[in-house]
């Protein structure tokens, strides 16, 4: 029986010897999908087409005319949403690397994406549509867009996306998204939300979309690994000991690294490719993604010292501590820290209002209303927290350390 990942290319060893239970689900979701328009293995004939198409159309104007001209790109795109965990991003990275490496295609994180947007958007400053700039310059350098962890949380990108994706639709650009969230729950309860509504009719019309339902979370089946993630006060002692073990012989020194538009953030000790940060430094002041991205950019391992249990009094460094983790695990990065609990145990404070009611009768918690606990009642952040534990989970696993060790020693050869 030939499987639908070996229709996509080499056969994946990875995935029957290691994760026999995902590999499994990829083809159920995969055979399914081949009976919807849009989705992947009949999206990578159609690309393939439309590429030779438009090569040709290039390459000879007199051909051209005969040819339809198209507002949209005539291929839809695929955006795939779930739980956290259950391969969303697996199965796009298995399809972007399968199209040939000449092609225009761009495969990023969400958050990053978004800081290149603005960087470019500052580089366009007082002409007159800056976003139709933008936009072209995108679609110049790429005709298929995978962005990872899609995810709209202000109304300054909310606005921007709406008028950027009406621009890259009509260049022809093809999009492929994941996401947790439904494209109808996107910036749900956001303010003026409605000036949002028009891309979620445009992403639904340009997007085949996908739910993948598994309630499995394939990161907590990875093969945990004691010695990065202490749990316990009082350990910074420890902590620094683990430091100076990862940078061997070379000397720990401070350092600054240029973020974005000439910012700079300063790193209080870094050496052999390890960054040393106490938790109120890097996420308890005001601090983004650009921050997070351009530390990473620099360095492959951090150690934190010092992560709180997180509740009302410090919520936006809660929601720093789940962007600081987004970035990471987009860079695979290494993550060595001392924390005042389990990932459970950092985030059992943030409840949505529906657990709150519930805590408000003693349902379905183990904590209650009556306990002498600062809750923070926060949906948005509480949605997020799921992903969040799901990759500290699988950041200190053995599967996940064995891809981070293999990506140092590739950029060493480099």
């Amino acid at each position: 029986m030939i499987w639908p990942l070996q229709i996509l290319g080499p056969p994946l060893n990875f995935l029957t010897m290691d994760s026999p239970m995902l590999y499994q689900e990829l083809c159920i979701l995969l055979i399914k999908m081949e009976r919807k328009q849009g989705h992947f293995l009949s999206m990578k004939i159609e690309l393939l087409l439309e590429n030779s198409r438009m090569v040709m159309l290039v390459k000879n104007r007199w051909l051209s005319r005969f040819f339809p001209h198209y507002s949209y790109s005539p291929v839809r795109g695929l955006y795939l949403y779930g739980g956290v965990g259950t391969g969303k991003t697996m199965l796009m990275d298995l399809f972007f690397d399968q199209l040939p490496i000449n092609w225009r295609k761009k495969r990023i994180h969400f958050h990053d994406f978004m800081l290149n947007v603005h960087s470019r958007l500052h580089k366009h400053n007082g002409v007159e549509d800056p976003l139709e700039e933008v936009a072209r310059e995108i679609s110049n350098e790429s005709i298929l867009l995978c962005l990872d962890e899609f995810m709209v949380t202000n109304i300054g990108d909310a606005y921007i996306l709406n008028r950027l994706y009406k621009h890259l639709f009509s260049n022809g650009v093809i999009l492929v998204a994941t996401s947790n969230r439904a494209p109808d729950n996107l910036y749900k309860g956001g303010l003026n939300r409605d000036i949002f509504q028009p891309f979620i009719s445009t992403l639904k019309e340009r997007c085949v979309v996908h739910e993948i339902g598994s309630s499995v979370d394939y990161r907590k089946m990875t093969s945990a690994l004691q010695g990065l993630y202490f749990v316990g006060k009082d350990l910074s002692g420890l902590l620094f000991q683990k430091f100076e073990e990862l940078i061997d012989k070379h000397a720990p020194t401070m350092q600054q690294i240029e973020v974005v538009m000439g910012r700079k953030l300063q790193v209080p000790f870094g050496a052999n490719g390890c960054a040393y940060f106490r938790f109120e430094d890097l996420c308890d002041r005001p601090r983004s993604a650009a921050d997070y991205f351009g530390l990473f950019k620099s360095f492959h391992t951090l150690v934190l010292d010092g992560v709180p249990i997180f509740a009302l009094h410090n919520r936006p460094a809660a929601y720093r501590f789940v962007l600081l983790v987004d970035v990471m695990y987009e860079r695979k990065a290494r993550l060595v820290c001392t924390a005042e609990g389990i990932p459970n145990d950092l985030f059992e404070r943030i409840v949505t209002i529906i657990d709150a009611k519930q805590m408000a009768f003693g349902i379905g918690s183990r904590l209650s209303m009556n306990d002498d606990l600062e809750l923070c009642v926060d949906n948005q952040l509480a949605f997020e927290k799921e992903r969040t534990i799901s990759r500290l989970t699988e950041m200190n696993s053995r599967e996940y350390l064995d891809q981070h060790a293999v990506l140092i020693s590739e950029r060493k050869q480099l």
